[in-house]
């Protein structure tokens, strides 16, 4: 039997499908919760009636969550737009269904997209072999490369102005400079920042474009040798390229972690990841740049768990995830100074 917010969900899902297919008679299955940080997301099956035609799908719907601010990775809507802007690309993206800001429906706003199967190299169910894992990468980075070739002035409308690294670095200060981080965990960001700072690169040097901004092993789905999809895009933005390589590089750099649980087993090295970027794609990708990429991937990082470990302890976002997370901190900020040299 359904839970009665499963209940609910399902009983609002039906009268928004019976709409939106047309058919009064379209029925919505049991949904079944699925994981994510951003969102409540649920897949269910979707049955619809042409005639004599039955037809089944498996769809998912993202809902914003409850009683916080619709904005950056909560704007479920924004998301949406961005993976419907890039469908007909090179970047295998969900198919986007439908989406709606209308609190009638669920009281908050969606988007429903179908569902695509695939299974992640950071969280499968089984352990890729090495010669596995190593024909799949170079289908991770074609992917990341297409992206950065994707024209982002028609679609600013979906993504929104360009990014700055400074403004970048300027909301990540909103989150680094809170009295209430753990200091243990903060470690030496603080000096890292300021060395981010005084080598940063000079914006005619930076390449812009389309930015997935959580551009990781957990958020590509491999199924039988082929990218399926790349998913989460609660993070992207227009603004340097070269963010999305520098996080790549941090979820395959054991030497970023204390725990290995985050880089998968035998994805290449950072610095062969870097240079397989670099046959993908006609922008020009310099060495000195992409240390200091992979510095920045490093401090996000380190901050964004700083910061959500705070949330968890004070009862705000619980996630004990991020306690392990944590215990790699320090070492992330480490890191980065010791690639800025």
């Amino acid at each position: 039997m359904m839970d009665s917010q499963l209940e609910q969900i399902a009983r609002r899902l039906t009268l928004l499908v019976r709409e939106k297919t047309g058919d009064p008679a379209a029925a919505v299955g049991e949904p079944n919760s699925l994981p994510g940080h951003a969102g409540l997301s649920y897949s269910f099956e979707l049955t619809t009636h042409a005639g004599a035609v039955t037809r089944t799908e498996r769809l998912v719907i993202r809902l914003a969550p409850e009683g916080v601010p619709i904005a950056g990775p909560t704007d479920v809507v924004r998301q949406a737009r961005i993976m419907a802007s890039l469908w007909g690309t090179a970047v295998p993206v969900p198919p986007v269904k439908w989406y709606d800001s209308d609190p009638r429906w669920f009281g908050r706003p969606f988007f429903v997209v179908g569902f695509l199967t695939g299974d992640k190299l950071a969280m499968g169910e089984h352990t890729y072999s090495p010669a596995e894992t190593r024909s799949m990468v170079p289908l991770a980075v074609e992917a990341l490369a297409a992206l950065h070739a994707v024209p982002w002035e028609p679609r600013r409308e979906a993504w929104g102005e360009p990014l700055s690294l400074a403004d970048e670095m300027k909301r990540l200060d909103n989150l680094l400079d809170r009295p209430t981080l753990d200091a243990k965990v903060v470690g030496r960001g603080p000096l890292l920042r300021e060395r981010l700072r005084q080598s940063l690169p000079p914006p005619e040097r930076v390449h812009v474009g389309c930015v997935h901004g959580d551009f990781q092993w957990s958020n590509c789905l491999f199924e039988q040798g082929r990218l399926n999809a790349v998913i989460d895009w609660e993070l992207s933005q227009i603004g340097a390229t070269l963010i999305d390589l520098g996080w790549l590089c941090l979820f395959s750099d054991p030497e970023s972690w204390e725990t290995l649980t985050l880089v998968p087993p035998h994805v290449l090295l950072p610095d062969e990841i870097a240079k397989l970027y670099a046959s993908k794609t006609s922008s020009a990708v310099d060495d000195g740049q992409v240390r200091w990429f992979r510095a920045f991937a490093g401090y996000r990082f380190g901050v964004i768990t700083a910061f959500n470990v705070m949330l968890h302890r004070r009862g705000k976002r619980l996630d004990p995830t991020w306690e392990d997370i944590a215990l790699s901190g320090p070492r992330l900020f480490e890191r980065g100074l010791e690639l800025l040299g």
